[in-house]
C-alpha cells in the first residue's frame, strides 16, 4: 500500500460522513512524525557530501544515535528525561511529532571539558546544519590554539609546545618530537606502531593538537596501507587503531586560518585528505609536471641543456596525497604558531632516507626509501605544491631562487 493510499484512507475515515475537504484540511494540520532514522541518515550523507571523513554505528544505543565526523562527534536524540532501551522512533515510548535534538562536541573524547558543544534542531536544514557545524569548530580550534601554554621543547629542533603536543617516535620516553622532526635523519631507532597509537590519543581527545601530525598520519598511512593497519592489530593490545591508518582517505587536514586560495576555501577549517587531494588536482592539473621540472632543475644545475640529465621518474605516486597533505599542514601550522620556529625550516632536511626506510620497514611498506624517489617526492613536492596553492613563504631554505625556477 503505497503512503498516498493510507494517506487518502486516514482521511476518509477522519471524514465519518462529513466533508471530505475539511477532513483533508483537518488532517494536514495533524504534527507529522519525525523520524530520527531519517535525520540521522541526512546527518550522516550531507557531511559526506561536504568532505569530511564520517562513521556510524547504523543503529540507535539508548535512543541516541551517534556519530563520527571528522574530529566532531554528534548525538541525536528526544527530548525526555531519562533513557530507555527503546528505538527513539518507537511511538509507544517517544512523542514522534516532538522535534529531536541534535548535539555537536569536540573534541570528540575530550580529556578535561569540551571545546565546543552545539546544539542545533533535528529540523535544521542540511546546508545550514554543515556550516553552523563547520563555522563554530574554526571558531572552537581558534579559541583553544590560543589558549596553549608552550612548556616544553621538541628533543631535537627546540621548538616549543606544549607538553602533551611533543609525541615519542622511538621506544625513547625522553626523545620527545614536534611533527616535523619525526622523519629528520638525526632521529635513530624509529617505532612507528608507538607514534601511530600516541597520534590517536592526542588527535582524539585535543581540538587544538598540531596540524602537522596530520601531515605524519597521511605519510605513514600512504605508505604503509593493509599491512600497517594489520600491525598495528597485533602491537596494540586493547587499543584500536582508527581508520585513516589504513585508509589514508579518511585523514582529517587542517586547514590554514584567515584568507585562504578560492580553490580551498569552501573546505575551511578541515576535509579529508581525500578531498583536499581532489581539490587541489582539479584546481592546479598541472602539479605533477610542475614537480618534475622543478627535479630536473635540480638535478641538471650548472649542466648544459639535455646533458647528464635523468630521465628515472622519481614521482611516488603512492605517497603523493601525502606531499599534499605537508604543503597544506604546514601552511596551517605556521600561521597558527606564528612567532614560532617555521615549520618549512624544519622541513628543508625534514625527509631522510634512512629515516624513511627504517619506518617503511617496520610498518610493512613495499616503497624502497632508498630509490630517493619517496624522498624526491616529498622534498620537492611539498614545496612545489605550496607554491602553486599560493601558501608557499616568501623565503626560505626550501624555496629556490625565482631565477632558479624551472
Amino acid at each position: 500500500m503505497t503512503r498516498n493510499r493510507r494517506r487518502k484512507l486516514a482521511i476518509r475515515a477522519e471524514a465519518d460522513g462529513g466533508s471530505y475537504t475539511r477532513a483533508a484540511r483537518l488532517h494536514e494540520s495533524t504534527p507529522k512524525e519525525i523520524l530520527t532514522a531519517d535525520i540521522q541518515s541526512r546527518l550522516i550523507d550531507a557531511f559526506k557530501a561536504a568532505g569530511w571523513p564520517v562513521e556510524n554505528d547504523g543503529f540507535p544505543e539508548y535512543g541516541t544515535w551517534t556519530g563520527w565526523l571528522g574530529p566532531v562527534g554528534s548525538t541525536l536524540r528526544r527530548p525526555r528525561d531519562w533513557d530507555s532501551d527503546a528505538h527513539p522512533d518507537d511511538p509507544a515510548h517517544y512523542d514522534l511529532t516532538a522535534v529531536p535534538q541534535l548535539t555537536f562536541i569536540t573534541p570528540k573524547i575530550p580529556h578535561t571539558r569540551a571545546a565546543m558543544v552545539l546544539t542545533l534542531p533535528g529540523t535544521t536544514p542540511d546546508a545550514e546544519l554543515v556550516r553552523t557545524v563547520r563555522e563554530e569548530l574554526g571558531r572552537a580550534r581558534a579559541a583553544q590554539v590560543g589558549k596553549l601554554v608552550k612548556n616544553a621543547a621538541c628533543a631535537l629542533c627546540g621548538d616549543r609546545y606544549p607538553a602533551a603536543h611533543l609525541l615519542p617516535s622511538t621506544e625513547s620516553d625522553r626523545l620527545l618530537l614536534c611533527p616535523f622532526c619525526v622523519f629528520d635523519g638525526d632521529i635513530l631507532g624509529s617505532h612507528p606502531l608507538r607514534l601511530a597509537y600516541a597520534i590517536d590519543e592526542l588527535t582524539l581527545g585535543d581540538v587544538a593538537a598540531p596540524a602537522g601530525w596530520s601531515a605524519v598520519t597521511a605519510l605513514l598511512a600512504c605508505a604503509g596501507g593493509t599491512e600497517f593497519g594489520e600491525r598495528l592489530k597485533d602491537a596494540g593490545g586493547l587499543m584500536v587503531a582508527l581508520p585513516h591508518w589504513t585508509d589514508p582517505d579518511q585523514v582529517w587536514v587542517w586547514l590554514p586560518p584567515g584568507d585562504l586560495p578560492p580553490a580551498l576555501e569552501h573546505l575551511s577549517p578541515g576535509t579529508s585528505l581525500a578531498t583536499l587531494v581532489d581539490t587541489v588536482e582539479k584546481a592546479h592539473p598541472d602539479l605533477r609536471d610542475r614537480f618534475r621540472d622543478q627535479v630536473a632543475a635540480d638535478l641538471g644545475e650548472g649542466e648544459e641543456p639535455g646533458e647528464g640529465q635523468d630521465s628515472q621518474d622519481y614521482l611516488v605516486e603512492q605517497l603523493w596525497p601525502a606531499a599534499i597533505c605537508y604543503a597544506v599542514s604546514a601552511a596551517t601550522q605556521a600561521r597558527e604558531r606564528s612567532h614560532a620556529r617555521s615549520p618549512w625550516d624544519l622541513l628543508d632536511d625534514g625527509f631522510e632516507e634512512g629515516n624513511l626506510a627504517e619506518n617503511f620497514d617496520q610498518i610493512g611498506s613495499t616503497l624502497d626509501a632508498d630509490s630517493l624517489g619517496p624522498v624526491f617526492t616529498l622534498s620537492i613536492g611539498v614545496p612545489v605544491i605550496a607554491k602553486a596553492l599560493g601558501l608557499a613563504p616568501t623565503r626560505g631554505p626550501m624555496w629556490p631562487d625565482e631565477d632558479s625556477q624551472p
